[in-house]
C-alpha cells in the first residue's frame, strides 16, 4: 500500500462503522495517505470533525474504484446492493460469509483478497486472518498490521475456521473473564477488586503465552496436590476443555454457510 512519502496515493476506504474507523485510525497512525467513501452526508460530515484533513467522499450505492486499492468494510447485505465502476488494482474485503467468487462476479480488480479482524481493532490489538491473491500478500499483510498482527492462511475454509478463533474469541473469552469475576465474588471478594486481578491476569497471560506454549504454562503452575490442581480438575470433571472446542467447531460451521 503506497504512504505519505510516495508520490500519489490510490487507497480507497468503503464503509466507516466500527471496524472502518478502526481501520481508518491505524492507517493513518501508519501514515497510509487514504480516501474514504460514505453512503450520508452525516457520516461524512461526523469523520470530518475528527480528521478535518481527510479525503471524505459521498459516494451513495455506486463507486468509482478504477486505478485504486480498495478496503471494503461494510455489512454484507450492503455489499449486493451497491454497484462499482472501473476496475481496481486491488480489492479487499472485511466482510464475513461472502466469498471471493461472489466478490469476483461483481467487482473488477486486478488482485484479490479477504480478511477478517476482530473487535480488538479499535484498540490497535487485531489479530486478522487474511487469505487471497498470493500477489497482493505481503502489502495486505502490512496494512492489517496497523490494527495489530496481520496472519496470511492458505484458503477461505483456513480463513472461516481463523474467524471462528480469532472473530468469535473475544466474546469466548469475555465468557472466561466474567465467570472467574463471578467466581472470585462468590467466595468473598469484592467485585471491583476481582475485576481489577481479571484485567492484569489477562494482560500478564498475554505475555507468558508470547513466550511459552499454553500447556506448559499450566504445567508450571499446577504442583501436586496444588491449589490449581484442584481447580482444574473442576474444569475437567464439567468438561470446559470439550466445550470450548465445540464452540469453535460451531463458529466454525456458522463462518462456512454462505
Amino acid at each position: 500500500m503506497p504512504t505519505k512519502d510516495e508520490k500519489s496515493s490510490n487507497v480507497l476506504l468503503i464503509g466507516a462503522g466500527n471496524l472502518g474507523e478502526a481501520l481508518l485510525d491505524g492507517m493513518l497512525k501508519n501514515d497510509i495517505d487514504v480516501a474514504v467513501s460514505v453512503r450520508t452526508h452525516d457520516k461524512q460530515l461526523k469523520l470530518s470533525e475528527y480528521y478535518p484533513s481527510l479525503d471524505i467522499r459521498v459516494s451513495g450505492d455506486e463507486i468509482d474504484i478504477t486505478g485504486k486499492d480498495v478496503i471494503l468494510a461494510v455489512k454484507p447485505n450492503t455489499f449486493y446492493g451497491m454497484k462499482f465502476v472501473g476496475e481496481a488494482k486491488s480489492f479487499i474485503s472485511v466482510m464475513a460469509k461472502v466469498p471471493l467468487c461472489d466478490i469476483r462476479d461483481r467487482v473488477s480488480a486486478g488482485f484479490y483478497a479477504r480478511a477478517m479482524p476482530n473487535i480488538a481493532a479499535k484498540h490497535e490489538k487485531s489479530v486478522t486472518a487474511i487469505t487471497g491473491d498470493e500477489e497482493i500478500r505481503v502489502n495486505t499483510v502490512r496494512l492489517f498490521s496497523s490494527i495489530g498482527r496481520g496472519v496470511w492462511v492458505d484458503s477461505e475454509d483456513e480463513l472461516n475456521i481463523a474467524t471462528a478463533l480469532a472473530g468469535s474469541g473475544p466474546a469466548f473469552l469475555a465468557v472466561v473473564a466474567e465467570a472467574m469475576v463471578d467466581g472470585a465474588v462468590r467466595v468473598g471478594l469484592k467485585r471491583a477488586l476481582a475485576e481489577e486481578l481479571t484485567e492484569g491476569l489477562f494482560d500478564g497471560f498475554t505475555a507468558l503465552l508470547e513466550n511459552s506454549k499454553a500447556s506448559k504454562i499450566k504445567e508450571d503452575v499446577m504442583s501436586p496436590k496444588g491449589t490449581t490442581a484442584a481447580g482444574l480438575f473442576e474444569l475437567e470433571s464439567n468438561a470446559v476443555r470439550a466445550s470450548f472446542m465445540k464452540a469453535v467447531e460451531a463458529a466454525y460451521i456458522k463462518a462456512s454457510k454462505v
